[in-house]
């Protein structure tokens, strides 16, 4: 009864693929700062009877109430005052697509959240790129590294080797490089018809994606591909062990076996 139970989710759950999501990436590249705090208040102020602008006040910014990942502004202010664009208002809008998505699951009252602002000074305005809300500590742990790391690797000036580190940055994080960094390294002959990886980072791709990372599908599906197929029938195999499945893993058994269907 459970297996045609999976096999009739098969007709019915939409396939979304492995989308990738790196715009977490161009995020902490485009930011001034990015804080963790929670002691904000949402303000809004009426210029007509049909605009309005949105700010998140932050009062006071301290060691004790916040926490500070990326800082490129010198020294933090006491307190802050953040435009938050509303009504189609287009900065960096392509970002803003992943903030809050924690919103669209039930919070658990035994568990700590904290939200985190990245965050763009234009002239003396200081503007919301992302806000990610309600993030778990343990995931708030793994941005923070993700954000430094990145950070580090932006100070790196010889072209060759930022070029390199990002790579495995990607690598590292689960990702595919996204459009800009191809183009912007193809105009400057790092790369001249498609990225070509080396042994150690194809290695550690497929460490990656066998620890979950399954957005590098891509990069590895030819190199790879009976592991890759060992890798999802064993997943399959999982599932259908499970007592009593959960929506996620009607989910995960339908994508599991259209990857395999693709693949062959």
């Amino acid at each position: 009864m459970k297996i045609k139970t999976f096999l009739f989710s098969l007709i019915l759950l939409p396939f979304f693929g492995n989308a990738q999501n790196t715009s977490l990436r161009k995020a902490i590249l485009k930011s001034d700062l990015i804080i963790s705090i929670n002691n904000y208040k949402m303000d809004t102020i009426w210029i007509n009877d049909f605009t309005y602008k949105v700010f998140i006040n932050m009062d006071p910014i301290n060691e004790q109430n916040s926490l500070i990942y990326k800082n490129n502004m010198g020294s933090v202010p006491k307190k802050l005052s953040l435009r938050k664009l509303v009504d189609s208002e287009d900065f960096y809008s392509y970002l803003i697509t992943e903030g809050n998505a924690c919103l669209h699951r039930a919070l658990d009252g035994s568990k700590t959240y904290h939200d985190l602002f990245f965050i763009k000074k234009e002239k003396n305005e200081y503007k919301i790129v992302v806000h990610y809300q309600s993030i778990e500590w343990e995931q708030l742990q793994k941005m923070e590294q993700q954000v430094k790391s990145l950070s580090s690797i932006e100070k790196i000036k010889n072209e060759n080797e930022r070029y390199t580190k990002t790579l495995d940055w990607f690598i590292e994080n689960g990702l595919m490089p996204d459009n800009d960094f191809v183009d912007y390294y193809k105009e400057k002959q790092s790369i001249k018809d498609s990225i070509i990886y080396n042994e150690i980072q194809y290695a550690k791709a497929l460490q990656e994606f066998q620890n979950g990372k399954e957005e590098l599908l891509p990069m590895l599906r030819s190199k790879y591909f009976n592991e890759l197929k060992t890798y999802y029938l064993q997943k399959m195999e999982e599932i259908l062990k499970i007592d009593k499945p959960q929506w996620n893993d009607y989910y995960d058994f339908t994508n599991a076996f259209k990857v395999l269907l693709m693949m062959n």
